[in-house]
């Protein structure tokens, strides 16, 4: 929300279709004026994580991690353009190691790419790439980082038949690696895997996004000569980069940034802790801003008494939308404004959510007039991820 408002919420409750024939699992909705209805994308019964979206031949494809099985393994589902299942589920990953964090985009002939990372049963870490058809079968997957011990977070974007995959590797104590490759659709190299900026241990996921000439603007945050983590933005083609850090060395974190573009507009979120507490923030501006100092130019989004986090941003014509996460309802729920291209509100904050279990780290695309949004519900039994929680991927349309 904007620095100094409240809001609350008082609609009818929308009880969530369940798409498998599991019923103990409810989610309870508001829903606002704009939002479409709440669909529950996976089926899992245990655990479905960390949801990424595809726009993808008249719909969507929205794949995540799921301990369904015994061990976290991909998966991904095809849903039509109001946000209904089309397909299956369809399990991508089937193996001993420990699958995390998928990064989904489609890509030309109506294929999937994902990235992941996984976790050997020694506890070392590899970032993988792949390319699947829509029925699920694997076209080819492959080992992407170099380093075979610590290669993570991986992400892939598409720009014609083109992929470019962005990681971190961990290097040694603190240090930590972004790391970047092209390949083609046959999976081939197009240009051999290189270092492109310094991170830390503590940076723990990368956004990126492909400007008209294919180059890639890669942003994160990193502990990297700095005393807290602030965000950082690496510009890499096939043989060059420039890394500059955007936000000041306050000494108060700044975290989890994504950036979108519209035309010569540049938006670009994330969480900020220099006000005692885990904010909100979003710049507008055009990209040639993107430099060191942007945070004392950037809007305040949200001005509450628990933390929010989890913010990510889309651009649809000239309006961008943002999407997070906020505690103080009693558990996270997710939220959703739109701003325009000189980083004017448009609406005030809508509430998505409204839940008795956490509503965790949306995902935002552009689609139609408005958005699409994922995110899973979480219901923990204890603190942390217990064995016995559960979670949930859903999905709506905001307009």
């Amino acid at each position: 929300m904007r620095a100094g408002a409240t809001k609350s919420f008082s609609l009818p409750a929308l009880t969530l279709p369940l798409l498998g024939t599991y019923r103990a699992f409810v989610f309870i909705a508001f829903l606002l004026t704009g939002c479409d209805e709440i669909h529950q994308v996976s089926d899992s019964k245990h655990g479905a994580f960390e949801a990424s979206i595809a726009t993808w031949q008249e719909g969507f494809a929205v794949a995540w991690y799921d301990d369904r099985d015994g061990n976290p393994e991909i998966y991904f589902r095809l849903l039509d353009e109001n946000g209904r299942a089309k397909s299956p589920e369809r399990r991508l990953t089937n193996d001993p190691e420990f699958s995390y964090e998928a990064d989904i985009t489609a890509t030309e002939g109506g294929l999937a790419a994902v990235a992941w990372y996984e976790r050997l049963t020694n506890g070392d870490l590899r970032a993988r790439l792949g390319l699947w058809t829509p029925i699920g079968e694997a076209l080819w997957t492959k080992i992407i980082s170099t380093s075979m011990r610590n290669g993570r977070n991986a992400l892939v974007r598409a720009r014609g038949s083109e992929l470019f995959v962005a990681w971190i590797e961990d290097v040694a104590g603190d240090i930590a690696e972004v790391w970047c490759g092209w390949w083609d659709l046959q999976g081939q190299p197009i240009a051999p895997p290189r270092r492109i900026a310094p991170a830390s241990r503590t940076t723990w996921n990368l956004n990126a996004i492909l400007d008209e000439t294919g180059r890639a603007w890669v942003v994160f945050d990193a502990k990297a000569g700095t005393r807290n983590n602030e965000l950082f933005l690496a510009l890499a083609d096939k043989t060059s980069t420039d890394v500059r850090r955007l936000t000041s060395d306050d000494g108060f974190a700044s975290k989890y940034p994504d950036l979108a573009f519209s035309d010569d507009r540049a938006a670009l979120s994330w969480a900020d802790e220099r006000d005692g507490n885990s904010e909100i923030y979003l710049f507008i501006s055009a990209a040639a801003d993107l430099r060191d100092g942007l945070g004392e130019r950037a809007r305040r989004i949200t001005n509450t008494r628990a933390e929010s986090m989890g913010a990510y941003v889309a651009a649809n014509g000239s309006q961008f939308g943002l999407a997070w996460c906020d505690k103080t309802p009693g558990q996270h729920e997710i939220y959703y404004q739109p701003f325009d291209s000189a980083g004017n509100p448009l609406a005030e904050p809508h509430q998505i959510t409204h839940t008795g279990t956490d509503s965790l780290i949306p995902a935002i695309k552009p689609w139609s007039n408005g958005f699409a949004l994922a995110w899973n519900e979480y219901a923990p039994k204890g603190p942390g991820h217990p064995a016995g929680a559960r979670s949930e991927i859903a999905f709506t349309l905001v307009r």
